[in-house]
């Protein structure tokens, strides 16, 4: 029996799953026992690597990069984003080293969202709420306003 014919049901489930979006393997793997799958979990993931449909490294680099630009988040937001979503914890690790929260990506976020008049409390609340930490927002800040 070929490898299709034995997973076809719980290989169409998880095809069905990972169309939309990037999917991590363990969201698959979920998925699929909430589907009363779980018995077929393990094949059908190694069959959807194999033909590199799921991939947890490029889910990782993809939600990394949507969240650069103007929608960028600080470190710790990515880190709690990936692993709400059960991104393999030495994959976020090592993703993340790589990523720099740089003084030109805080200017430039404050110049898209912030209007004439919009203060200091409400720039510092924007930037926290993106999830960068409490030094660059200062910096970011000083930058911005001045000196206090």
């Amino acid at each position: 029996m070929s490898e299709f014919e034995l997973n076809g049901a719980a290989l169409a489930v998880a095809l069905k799953f990972v169309e939309r979006r990037e999917r991590f393997t363990s969201e698959l793997r979920q998925h699929l026992a909430s589907k009363g799958m779980e018995d077929q979990a393990d094949e059908v993931i190694a069959h959807l690597t194999r033909r590199r449909i799921i991939d947890d490294r490029r889910s990782i680099q993809n939600l990394i990069e949507r969240y650069a630009g103007r929608r960028a988040v600080g470190i710790e937001k990515l880190r709690a984003e990936l692993t709400r979503r059960g991104a393999p914890e030495e994959e976020v690790d090592a993703a993340l080293a790589k990523v720099s929260e740089s003084d030109k990506t805080l200017d430039n976020l404050l110049a898209m969202k912030l209007k004439p008049g919009d203060g200091r409390a409400k720039a510092a609340r924007f930037l926290l709420s993106r999830g960068f930490g409490e030094e660059q927002i200062e910096s970011a800040l000083n930058r911005y306003f001045g000196m206090d």
